[in-house]
């Protein structure tokens, strides 16, 4: 006659395997394995949060050297144009002021003889793959802001350009009147100057 204690513990022992396979052999099993695709998973994450970084410590390195060179040209352009409204005031003291812009000493035009026009490419191009938007929010905010800032400029510098031709054209190709010139000259300059102000503001925040 058999132990009833000893079909119990048959019984427990029958319920505790799976096949040839121990319940708590199954578990550490699955247990092994959930970790395994946790570690894969956090793993995963961690690189690609890596190479975004990556990505965007490259975009921002190139933004900014765009932006000093920006800020170059804009500082070369401003002087250039000081240097106009300076010949300008100059030649209206004089007992014979000239008409014209162009019968001023040093005048090449409302464009400088070494224009050197603004960059955009490394803004363009980390909009266009996405990375921009991996930069945070203050500071993609910021930098849209100066590329705006230098729309608005070019937009008011094409302006003075189309002003010149239809000058150009009203007096019969003899020039440009040397008032209005100066004011347009003063606006650039004026316009030149904050965007200047706001580049130095972000380039030199720590």
């Amino acid at each position: 006659m058999s132990d009833p204690s000893d079909e119990k513990r048959g019984w427990k022992r029958g319920w505790l395997r799976i096949g040839h396979l121990e319940l708590s052999d199954l578990l550490v099993e699955t247990f092994s394995v959930l970790l395994g695709v946790l570690l894969a998973l956090l793993i995963n994450a961690w690189v690609q949060k890596r190479q975004t970084q990556d990505k965007v410590d490259e975009a921002m390195a190139s933004i900014r050297q765009e932006l000093r060179s920006d800020r170059e040209t804009l500082e070369s352009r401003r002087s250039y144009h000081q240097s106009l409204i300076e010949g300008i005031d100059t030649a209206l003291k004089s007992p014979h002021p000239p008409i014209y812009c162009q019968d001023v000493d040093g005048w090449h035009g409302f464009y400088s003889p070494v224009e050197t026009p603004l960059l955009r490419a490394a803004y363009d191009t980390a909009m266009a793959s996405g990375v921009l938007a991996d930069m945070g929010f203050e500071n993609t905010r910021r930098i849209a802001t100066l590329y705006a800032g230098f729309n608005r400029y070019d937009a008011f510098y094409g302006k003075t350009l189309d002003w010149m031709i239809q000058q150009w054209i009203a007096t019969q190709a003899q020039g440009f009147d040397i008032r209005i010139c100066r004011g347009l000259l003063h606006d650039l300059g004026t316009s030149e100057q904050k965007v200047e102000q706001d580049l130095d503001s972000y380039l030199n925040q720590k």
